[in-house]
């Protein structure tokens, strides 16, 4: 249940590591402040006022003579920082604070508790005043309180130095993660082009041991994958030049003495292992080149409708969609199927859509369609079916498997399905968009 919630980025998951102990010691120092230093300071101020208002009210009712009480009424003045009247007339009922803020409970329990005396009090009144009522003998004393006089500043103060350090101590985290957390973004960016099969320029290892170490392995790695794939199809080249010599050699020979066409037979099996050589040098070479460029999918589909124009194909790819990748491969494994699917069907369909992220391009034929326990060995080389993909047809077996080399190393892949539709086939190729 907690996974739901959690980050999915590294660099965020990191920062809640950082920020969860800082915000848990920020709530600790918080309640202990307040419950030992804030509170009992604002509650010693409001009970310092009530003992003062109760001393005035002592000293007042004691004085008998109007003199006296004008004198104690003048000293209270001169020595406290409140504007205090007295008028005759008795406090109502009604008592204006309010239940929901703080320091208008504070102030009402603490009065009561040390005030012996019917009071109310206002702290909306003024920003700076909170106007205190006291009734005593049908006399009332109208105070205006300054709240600094009931209400600690230090609250405001300690908030300062909890929240400025905080975020300071956050924002440094942050600029050290990204740094930390760069060098691992970057290495991911390389593996997924490559994977791509898209050129990738050399990593430089940089950030902590650990990932310098993972990012020199993986520039190793991407070496030799690339020496491997170049000694092959360098193997390969050289192989199908020193058949193709011969081989011409003896098409030629055979064009000579085939007068009476008797040899018919023999010049047929040459040209169809020409066509193995090089069926089989495109399957080595589908995947050396490396260079991709973004291109237009669209502009490209209707390029091979044009193609063929004379033929039952219907395109449905309603806006322009891109891809990057080796765009001559692309339009060669799509004009595989498309062959193969007018080879054995009469008519054929392409779809183009974009679920989460990824292009599909859909083609549907109306052939005799695959089985379904040779759909997987289609795939692999040099495979034939029996019945339909025979040398005799000029196939040797490489077509689909060269399409989905060419899927896979852009990232992508490729699925053989039964068309929904009826008989046939459906060739489904995705790639990351």
């Amino acid at each position: 249940m907690i996974k739901k919630f959690l980050p999915k980025t590294l660099f965020f998951r990191y920062l809640l590591i950082i920020i969860t102990p800082v915000i848990f010691l920020q709530i600790i120092l918080t309640i202990v402040f307040f419950d030992s230093l804030w509170l009992k300071t604002n509650k010693g101020l409001v009970n310092s006022l009530s003992d003062e208002i109760s001393t005035f009210i002592n000293l007042y009712q004691n004085e008998k003579g109007d003199e006296e009480k004008k004198k104690i009424l003048r000293l209270f003045k001169e020595y406290k920082p409140y504007n205090i009247k007295i008028k005759d007339g008795n406090i109502s009922n009604k008592q204006e604070y309010s239940k929901f803020a703080f320091y208008d409970r504070l102030l009402k329990e603490e009065l009561e508790k040390n005030l012996n005396y019917k009071f109310q009090f206002n702290t909306k009144i003024h920003k700076d005043f909170v106007k205190i009522l006291v009734e005593y003998d049908d006399k009332i004393i109208d105070l205006l309180v300054p709240k600094s006089r009931i209400r600690n500043a230090s609250g405001r103060i300690f908030l300062l130095w909890i929240l400025v350090p905080a975020i300071l101590l956050i924002s440094i985290s942050i600029i050290f993660l990204r740094n930390q957390i760069r060098p691992i973004t970057n290495l991911a960016s390389a593996a997924e082009k490559f994977g791509k099969g898209q050129y990738v320029v050399e990593t430089k290892p940089s950030g902590a041991m650990e990932i310098r170490k993972a990012i020199n392995e993986f520039e190793k790695m991407k070496k030799r994958i690339l020496r491997h794939i170049s000694q092959r199809t360098s193997m390969l080249s050289g192989i199908s030049h020193d058949l193709k010599t011969p081989l011409t050699r003896l098409k030629l020979q055979i064009e000579i003495l085939n007068k009476d066409g008797k040899l018919d037979k023999i010049k047929d099996d040459i040209n169809e292992m020409q066509k193995m050589v090089s069926d089989y040098l495109d399957y080595s070479t589908s995947q050396s080149e490396l260079s991709s460029n973004k291109f237009n999918l669209s502009v490209m589909l209707n390029e091979i409708m044009h193609k063929f124009s004379g033929s039952k194909i219907k395109l449905e790819c309603k806006k322009n969609f891109f891809l990057i990748g080796r765009q001559h491969l692309i339009k060669r494994s799509i004009l595989n199927i498309i062959e193969n699917g007018l080879k054995y069907g009469n008519s054929v369909k392409i779809k183009v859509s974009d679920p989460q992220d990824k292009i599909v391009i859909i083609i549907d034929d109306d052939g005799p369609g695959i089985p379904e326990k040779e759909k997987e060995r289609v795939l692999r080389p040099f495979y034939r079916l029996d019945k339909s993909r025979t040398a005799s047809s000029g196939s040797v077996g490489l077509g689909l498997s060269i399409v989905q080399d060419i899927v896979n190393s852009h990232g992508g892949q490729i699925d053989l399905l039964d068309n929904p539709k009826g008989s046939g086939l459906r060739v489904n190729l995705t790639f990351p968009s």
